[in-house]
């Protein structure tokens, strides 16, 4: 089912929505979920708790279905089955569809369906049902076109609160081998619009890191080859840990690992410290620059915190001294002023 391109009130995209949900729960066929190739922060804040509302409230079988997701997220889906889609297409394949969008419609949301997305959705099919094995498609498509009016402002939260079940994520098991510290805290600094990682914001991300690692045990969710269209800030000191290189079908899941076993996180602003949320953990999270990117998201995410009881601070990098400055009374001591 294709989405109408005209404009409809968000009452009436929900119609529509329930009626192929309707459909998909009254059907005998499998289901591919996905593919989901595009931004973190709307996969973990939005289409998996749409996704986990939907089964609920319709009341479809998990055994019918398969999660195409990829670096291992299939793993939080409501799906019996899973491919993950680096075991279809390589990671410069998929940042080449995802470009291919961008340059057709200047965004990079799974807006419409593409050939490719059809293409990759009946190879997962046919290795979870058999080849040749027809199949509903559940594709992130109906999240951008449903929630569309929140995102610009038009609708309040309320379109979310009556689509999304914000049940918590469950925790993966950590790799063999690898082993944490008691207590710490998950650190990502990463590039993107927001937080482009000039040599200042360098600067002062890797100071904040090191005075952190002084007082705590650090982990850092860094990958050596970035697999998000995010190049990580690299950070070595004392008291500074590195996970393990995995492969790109994994890439994710570790870092969810982690991230359920943290006791805070601190890192850039945007789909990480959205996780970290949804995994009830504390964060800090930073912006050069607010431009360009929707205040919903962060409205929700104030609004999930302040539900929840979590703590979840996003903050603009250039009032990092003013802070400390006006908190090392506090913190340090009133000594800690002529210091």
């Amino acid at each position: 089912m294709t989405m109408p391109t005209f404009r409809l009130p968000s009452s009436a995209r929900s119609l529509l929505f329930r009626a192929y949900l309707t459909r998909l729960a009254q059907s005998s066929r499998p289901i591919v979920i996905g593919p989901y190739r595009s931004e973190l922060g709307f996969e973990v804040l939005y289409w998996l708790p749409l996704l986990q509302w939907a089964f609920k409230a319709y009341g479809i079988n998990a055994a019918r279905c398969v999660a195409l997701s990829r670096g291992g997220m299939g793993h939080f889906y409501p799906a019996v089955h899973q491919v993950d889609l680096y075991a279809l297409r390589s990671v410069d394949q998929v940042r080449l569809e995802n470009q291919v969008d961008y340059e057709t419609r200047k965004l990079l949301k799974q807006t419409t369906i593409t050939p490719w997305d059809l293409q990759v959705a009946q190879e997962t099919s046919d290795r979870a049902f058999g080849d040749g094995a027809r199949f509903h498609l559940l594709h992130p498509s109906w999240m951008y076109w449903l929630f569309e009016g929140f995102w610009d402002e038009r609708d309040t939260a309320r379109l979310i609160a009556a689509h999304c079940d914000f049940s918590p994520l469950p925790t993966p098991t950590l790799p063999e081998g690898l082993e944490l510290p008691k207590k710490f805290v998950a650190v990502r600094f990463y590039d993107r619009h927001t937080f482009p990682l000039n040599d200042q914001i360098k600067a002062i991300a890797t100071e904040m890191v090191q005075g952190l690692a002084a007082k705590f045990p650090v982990v850092l969710l860094n990958q050596p080859t970035f697999f998000d269209d995010h190049a990580d800030l690299p950070i070595a000191g004392e008291n500074v840990y590195s996970l393990p290189a995995v492969s790109p079908d994994t890439n994710f899941v570790l870092q969810a690992a982690v991230l359920a076993r943290a006791s805070a996180f601190v890192g850039t602003y945007g789909g990480v410290a959205q996780w970290a949320l949804r995994y009830g953990k504390p964060s800090l999270s930073f912006y050069a620059q607010f431009g360009g990117t929707a205040y919903a998201h962060r409205t929700l995410s104030e609004i999930l915190a302040a539900r929840t009881g979590v703590p979840f601070e996003c903050c603009d990098l250039r009032a990092v001294k003013l802070w400390s400055a006006a908190l090392a009374p506090v913190v340090l001591g009133p000594e800690a002023v002529t210091a």
